[in-house]
C-alpha cells in the first residue's frame, strides 16, 4: 500500500526587512523579492541609493530557510522548491497579500521587483494576488512557465513592466531578454528590456532610472 499526502493549515510567523524612511501616506514604496539562497537583510544593501532618493524598500523573506553549504554556516532562504510546489505558490501569494495588508499597501500601488528566483514569485503574486502595482520589474530571472495566460494575466497587461539582466551574468545572457520578450509579446503584454554592465545582481543606477519613469 502506498503512502498518501495530506495537508492542513497552521499559523507561521513571517519575517520582512525595511530600508529607508518610515512608511507613511506619502512614501514611495518598492517591494523587493530576493533570489534563491539570499536573505533580505543583505539583499537590501543594493538598494541604499534608492533610499537617498526618498524610497522605502520592503523586503519579505521566503518561508524556506536552509544552510547554503552543509549543515552549518551561512543561511539562505527560498520561495519554493519542486516539492509540493503548488502548495508553496498558494502559500506565498497569501503571505505577500497579508504583508501588504499589514503595511496598508494593498491599495497604495507600490512598485514590485523580483530578482532571480523572486521573478517567478513576483509574477505569480502580481497575477494571482490582491495588490495592484505601479510597475513590475523582473530582474535576472525566468518568468513562471506555468502561469495561466488565459485567465491570470490582466494585471500584467495593465502594469508597466521592465525586464533587466547584466551583460556578464553567469546564469543568464541576452537570450533571457529575448525569451521573455517573445513570451510577453505573444500575450500582448507591453514591456521594456534593459541590460547593464554587471553580473547576477541588481544594478542600483539602472533601477533608479526605471523607477523614475513612474515618478
Amino acid at each position: 500500500m502506498s503512502s498518501e499526502s495530506h495537508h492542513f493549515e497552521v499559523t507561521k510567523t513571517a519575517r520582512y526587512f525595511t530600508l529607508g524612511p518610515a512608511l507613511n501616506d506619502q512614501s514611495q514604496v518598492l517591494i523587493a523579492l530576493h533570489g534563491y539562497g539570499q536573505l533580505p537583510e543583505f539583499f537590501l544593501r543594493r538598494f541604499q541609493p534608492l533610499v537617498d532618493l526618498g524610497w522605502t524598500i520592503v523586503a519579505p523573506e521566503g518561508f524556506h530557510r536552509f544552510y547554503t553549504e552543509g549543515t552549518s554556516g551561512r543561511v539562505g532562504a527560498s520561495w519554493m522548491t519542486k516539492e509540493d510546489r503548488h502548495t508553496d505558490m498558494v502559500d506565498y501569494v497569501r503571505y505577500l497579500d497579508a504583508l501588504a495588508a499589514h503595511l496598508a499597501l494593498t491599495d497604495r500601488r507600490p512598485a514590485l521587483l523580483g530578482f532571480s528566483q523572486g521573478v517567478a514569485t513576483a509574477a505569480r503574486w502580481a497575477s494571482l494576488g490582491n495588490v495592484a502595482f505601479s510597475r513590475l520589474i523582473f530582474w535576472a530571472g525566468v518568468f513562471p512557465p506555468d502561469l495561466d495566460w488565459t485567465h491570470e494575466i490582466q494585471p500584467l497587461i495593465s502594469t508597466p513592466i521592465d525586464v533587466a539582466v547584466g551583460d556578464s551574468d553567469p546564469y543568464f545572457n541576452v537570450q533571457l531578454l529575448q525569451d521573455t520578450a517573445s513570451l510577453l509579446e505573444k500575450h500582448g503584454i507591453p514591456h521594456a528590456s534593459h541590460t547593464f554592465e554587471g553580473g547576477h545582481a541588481v544594478d542600483s543606477t539602472l533601477l533608479a532610472q526605471l523607477l523614475s519613469k513612474g515618478a
